[in-house]
């Protein structure tokens, strides 16, 4: 039966929307949020002849104590590239910030990607980066062009953005136009190591054009969450997770709206934080973070259409809705967890995508975690 049929999604609202509406605010799961902080990295700010922005993804690498964030600029203003950033914070405040270094992305011929020709077709759109459990290596995703025909992938480059090797997907992701594969500008947006340091999950922002519509308004839609081997680099499991829907209408009608996954979390053996970013013309952005649990999921990596199939999708719990912490939210795209604070906490710290526009901004969030549960790693 088709995912959305009236029978499947009764019982989906039932056992997970109304869940996460009845749970205290950025308490589930053992897991509490107390927000620090924030820090605005000026727009069109310059650092070694480069224009910093489009900051898509975050890691912390606990050597040096600096974060890295990649830019998803397309090779447009400068060549693909990633940054190195100092941040300055501890339980009192978020002090201060400084970009330290800059390493350019190189494809496999050891050339920086070049700009975009062919009336804007361009060869990658960096997305998510994280450090490999080694800390000698990054992993790092590319959103492709899909609309040109230009396939996402899944890559491993050396510290200096040295190519390495590609990770294997599965058929599905392969792009057919308008049959198969991901949306434009939806594909993988998110990535993590997870707990077991042997595996990553990447997901996508949006459904595969064979698994159905994209969210809107009226309902949420399906996104994968694919895991991947780190030594062979091939695919292993992959599950489900449902996006809420638009979280309002756009406004003319018809505008652009969009509801997706844009960073993940590994907390445990079958647990994630996930964020997702909704928006909708004329009615903005709502960024919202979750708790989400696999344990019971279906493993769909056998399947290449999640349409007129049965399956178990994750279940999920609101955390913490960012509309509340009583600032102007942004372009939210990065996440990752930092240093422990003097008190024990862990630090959790957010990023936005200003999209190289002067109306929006590059926006770096800080929170204290509560962690009851001790899920979150060390």
């Amino acid at each position: 039966m088709s995912f959305f049929s009236p029978v499947f999604y009764k019982k989906f609202v039932g056992g997970l929307f109304f869940t996460a509406l009845i749970m205290p605010l950025s308490h589930a799961g053992g897991l509490s949020l107390d927000f620090i902080g924030q820090q605005i990295i000026p727009h069109d700010y310059r650092y070694e002849k480069t224009v910093v922005g489009g900051l898509s993804a975050l890691d912390y690498n606990p050597d040096t104590g600096r974060f890295l964030a990649i830019c998803d600029d397309r090779s447009k203003k400068n060549p693909a590239r990633f940054y190195e950033l100092q941040l300055d914070y501890d339980a009192d405040g978020f002090h201060k910030w400084a970009i330290t270094n800059v390493q350019f992305l190189k494809q496999p011929d050891g050339t920086n990607f070049p700009k975009p020709v062919f009336f804007g077709k361009s060869t990658v759109d960096p997305e998510a980066l994280k450090l490999s459990p080694n800390r000698n290596s990054y992993f790092w995703t590319s959103e492709g062009h899909a609309k040109h025909g230009v396939k996402p992938f899944i890559r491993e480059m050396d510290l200096y953005g040295r190519y390495l090797r590609d990770f294997t997907l599965p058929e599905k992701y392969h792009l057919i136009k308008d049959k198969t594969g991901p949306r434009d500008n939806q594909a993988f947006e998110a990535l993590t190591i997870n707990h077991d340091h042997t595996t990553i999950t990447v997901a996508t922002e949006g459904p595969l054009i064979q698994d159905g519509e994209a969210a809107t308004a009226q309902k949420g839609a399906p996104v994968r969450f694919l895991h991947l081997d780190i030594k062979s680099g091939q695919p292993l499991h992959e599950y489900v997770y449902v996006v809420e829907p638009v979280h309002e209408e756009t406004l003319p009608f018809g505008m652009t709206s969009i509801s997706g996954v844009v960073d993940i979390l590994s907390l445990g053996t079958h647990e994630y934080l996930v964020v997702e970013r909704s928006f909708s013309a004329g009615s903005g952005l709502s960024v919202k973070l979750y708790l989400t649990d696999f344990t019971d999921a279906t493993d769909v990596l056998a399947e290449d259409s999640l349409q007129n199939i049965s399956y178990q999708p994750a279940k999920k719990h609101l955390l913490l809705d960012l509309g509340t912490l009583g600032i102007d939210i942004d372009n939210i795209e990065g996440m990752s967890f930092g240093k422990r604070l003097a008190d024990g906490r862990r630090s959790l710290l957010l990023i936005s995508d200003d999209n190289f526009r002067s109306a929006q901004t590059t926006q770096i969030l800080l929170f204290a975690v509560n962690d009851r549960s001790a899920k979150i790693p060390h």
